[in-house]
């Protein structure tokens, strides 16, 4: 969905409540939107430059990092950015801390489902895991190690330190 700067009055804005289908916008590979994904915001805008506020909600399917079991998360993110027009060829603007919440339009139309698709991703966890004690896949036969302890784990040894299995101690 996009938003045209010109629809966006400067006195009264311009307020967008927009409900997603199923699944969509699409996510990065690893993870998939469950269910529909609602949006609402109010756009200003004082001459070309653009501020939208709001909020999204969204549920989230993913794996487990460590033992790919299926989760799911539930999204409620709200924001608030500025857009500015493209730069010109050549033209240079200088990002200071402030200003982490600036974006850029292409032509005379801001991308929503951009900024649907990164305010999640923003939202969910850099190491998504079923929990903080999760013990992962076995490296060797690939069972599930949160299930049970598997039959090779008890005979690996890392070869790194199979010389020393037959050194002995001596009093």
């Amino acid at each position: 969905m996009e938003i045209q700067v010109a629809q966006i009055s400067e006195d009264e804005g311009l307020d967008v409540h927009h409900l997603y289908p199923e699944g969509a916008p699409v996510l990065g590979e690893d993870a998939r939107l469950v269910g529909q994904t609602e949006v609402d915001l109010q756009a200003t805008r004082a001459a070309e430059k653009v501020r939208l506020a709001g909020s999204l909600g969204a549920s989230v399917a993913f794996e487990c990092d460590r033992c790919l079991a299926p989760l799911s998360a539930k999204v409620e993110q709200s924001f608030d950015l500025l857009y500015l027009p493209p730069l010109g060829a050549g033209e240079e603007y200088e990002l200071h801390d402030d200003d982490l919440s600036i974006a850029f339009y292409q032509g005379q139309a801001i991308d929503l489902d951009d900024l649907v698709r990164e305010q999640i991703e923003l939202a969910l966890p850099m190491a998504r895991l079923c929990g903080e004690a999760c013990r992962g896949l076995c490296e060797h036969c690939g069972a599930n190690l949160n299930e049970g302890q598997c039959a090779c784990a008890a005979e690996a040894i890392d070869p790194r330190w199979a010389a020393l299995k037959d050194l002995t101690t001596k009093h």
